[in-house]
């Protein structure tokens, strides 16, 4: 009998000893297709940030990454802003810890298309209530061009008709304007217009966020931090991590980094903007109303 207590006093101990042991990770989304999360994946390559933290999951979409984040699939996520506003507006607890990369999209054109007065009554590609479908509206507002949208769901399925001439134009990101630059003609970078503006945010569902979780979530946003100065002093290297990761020339890579700028903060004037671009989302039909601040952000008190 007491072989077999102690049998199971040992296996309790044993028990014990693995559930304090065990290290909770923070699923972390990123759209691999676009270079909003450069820092996050330059930094893990690196060693800046401990990967072992992190279960990197990628996705084609902000769609696939906002449904994955609602759904509680992944903790956290760097995503097109205006999804944060789609499901904070549902009611989903889906939160902007923080800005994050800024000033990437422009507009692609036809060869024969030489500036954005020339999409007048033309076929132009967009994201459905993406990021670039807003700062498309805002801008055709600004200069009264009037397009017909075009919508597409993923940024494959906007390329694949551009290259097969069925649009004239489409609204995208880096690194995708640069692979196809010595094909089509770029015509307009909305940070001419915003300059610094923030298109992609570090979000998380905060239901999701135990006091572990919360704890991986802080440290990534000063691991991050550190990537994105660090990145200033090893321009080489970045570049290198880009042209590889990417399937870039020298030359795209160089124009890619050119117009990005990352920077963290939740900054008044980054949130006066995105709440700009909802109230197009919302005469879109795309949110119902306008949330509130404290319902689209969630300060996480690092100063």
């Amino acid at each position: 009998m007491k072989r077999v207590v102690v049998i199971l006093v040992a296996l309790a101990a044993l028990f014990a000893l693995g559930c304090r042991t065990k290290q909770e990770v923070l699923r972390f989304g990123i759209i691999k297709p676009s270079i909003d999360h450069l820092p996050y994946t330059w930094g893990v390559e690196k060693g800046v940030i401990d990967k072992a933290k992190y279960q990197t999951i990628a996705f084609t979409s902000g769609w696939e990454i906002q449904e994955a984040l609602v759904a509680g699939r992944i903790d956290a996520a760097i995503i097109p802003f205006t999804y944060v506003w789609n499901a904070a507006t549902q009611g989903h607890p889906v939160r902007t810890v923080s800005f994050f990369e800024r000033e990437t999209d422009g507009i692609l054109a036809q060869p024969n298309i030489r500036s954005p007065q020339d999409l007048e009554g033309r076929k132009v590609g967009l994201l459905k209530a993406s990021t670039l479908d807003v700062l498309w509206q805002d801008y055709a507002k600004r200069k009264g061009i009037s397009a017909q949208p075009i919508y597409f769901r993923t940024p494959s399925e906007a390329v694949s008709a551009l290259q097969n001439r069925d649009l004239d134009a489409i609204v995208t990101y880096v690194p995708i304007i640069n692979k196809l630059s010595d094909k089509f003609n770029v015509i307009h970078w909305f940070g001419d217009f915003h300059p610094a503006h923030p298109c992609c945010d570090l979000a998380v569902n905060t239901a999701q966020i135990t006091p572990g979780k919360k704890k991986l979530l802080i440290d990534l946003y000063s691991n991050l931090e550190k990537a994105i100065n660090a990145m200033t002093d090893v321009q080489d290297s970045v570049r290198q991590f880009v042209q590889e990761y990417y399937g870039l020339t020298h030359s795209q890579a160089d124009s890619a980094l050119e117009h990005t700028i990352f920077r963290m903060g939740l900054d008044e004037s980054g949130k006066q903007f995105q709440h700009e671009m909802a109230v197009y989302s919302r005469e879109s039909g795309y949110l119902k109303a306008i949330p509130n601040f404290e319902d689209v952000y969630w300060d996480l008190g690092i100063r």
